[in-house]
């Protein structure tokens, strides 16, 4: 077993350093622990739409970033951890040797964690932990959070609350959870630096400590800005879905529909006496989940008032 160093916080590299230590390890299985800034992760079959506020977290500046692997949403922030545990020869996907391990090295530096449904690890009714894989020609990938120190309240928000229920998809979708963070837990107080150095010592006792040869960082840097940073990733793999809404706007009646598809809206109405419908249904045809395409559409539409109906559209 080899560990990796990845002081980076930013969402957008970690995803590639991930994807570029799956694809050019081969001979070594691999742990190792990273954080982000605040960042909405969704899974690789999710309908973002369906699962947060995009407007809202782009008004936040927390940016969505569409992982490789199945499973729900997760909110990042410098309070959780997250870990990567890459093995060999694996003939399919086990969440029971992967979690295995990691639960047990938690309990061996203090925290009283254990294995909870499939996917997930708990302290007692409290999950802290969920994962996902992804299995490639006998390797598997596994990774998942540990919520160590987060910010639970803007968790709750994002990931529980900002369900959007005027959409109809077939992506998977997220299950709600009661969460608690690690912190609360420990007999003994540790730093979230002190606890990710335990936890790599428990998982590689051996201390192998490898770093990124310039090539891998190069794709790491490439994959980063030609995958993780592009819409065709993040909106462009959106599952089909349709979308259909009857609300207020400025205090009018208002009726919003569309189909999306490979994140193409099309079949796109609105209905308002505020704004000109067939205007409204010619540049909305054709237009990409984008939001700042849409941001301008709007403006088109209803001017400064663009950003309130950007909020009702998507």
């Amino acid at each position: 077993m080899i560990t990796l160093q990845n002081p980076s916080l930013d969402p957008f590299y970690n995803q590639a350093f991930e994807e570029v230590i799956f694809e050019t390890v081969r001979d070594d299985n691999v742990f190792y622990v990273w954080r982000n800034l605040p960042a909405v992760v969704v899974g690789c079959y999710q309908n973002i739409c369906r699962e947060v506020r995009a407007e809202s977290l782009r008004q936040q500046k927390i940016p969505v970033i569409r992982r490789m692997t199945g499973g729900g949403t997760v909110y990042h922030d410098l309070g959780n951890v997250n870990y990567t545990l890459i093995l060999q020869d694996c003939s399919m996907a086990n969440y029971e040797r992967c979690l295995t391990p990691v639960i047990e090295a938690l309990n061996a530096i203090g925290v009283p964690a254990r294995k909870n449904r499939t996917c997930d690890i708990a302290i007692g009714d409290g999950k802290i932990s969920g994962s996902a894989q992804r299995m490639v020609k006998g390797r598997l990938l596994h990774h998942g959070t540990l919520l160590f120190d987060s910010d639970l309240n803007v968790l709750d928000q994002i990931t529980t609350h900002h369900k959007n229920e005027h959409i109809q998809t077939r992506g998977t979708l997220s299950d709600i959870c009661q969460v608690t963070n690690i912190s609360q837990h420990l007999d003994e107080d540790m730093t979230i630096e002190q606890f990710m150095e335990r936890l790599t010592r428990q998982m590689v006792p051996e201390g192998n400590v490898q770093q990124l040869t310039d090539e891998q960082q190069a794709k790491v840097i490439e994959l980063r800005d030609e995958k993780y940073k592009s819409w065709e990733w993040t909106w462009g793999k959106t599952p089909n879905f349709t979308f259909e809404k009857d609300t207020l706007f400025d205090g009018v009646p208002i009726h919003i529909c569309y189909q999306s598809r490979r994140g193409i809206l099309s079949d796109a109405k609105i209905e308002c006496e505020m704004i000109d419908g067939v205007q409204a249904a010619k540049i909305l045809n054709g237009a990409r989940l984008d939001l700042e395409a849409l941001e301008d559409i709007c403006g088109t539409l209803v001017g400064e008032r663009k950003n309130e109906l950007l909020e009702l559209i998507i």
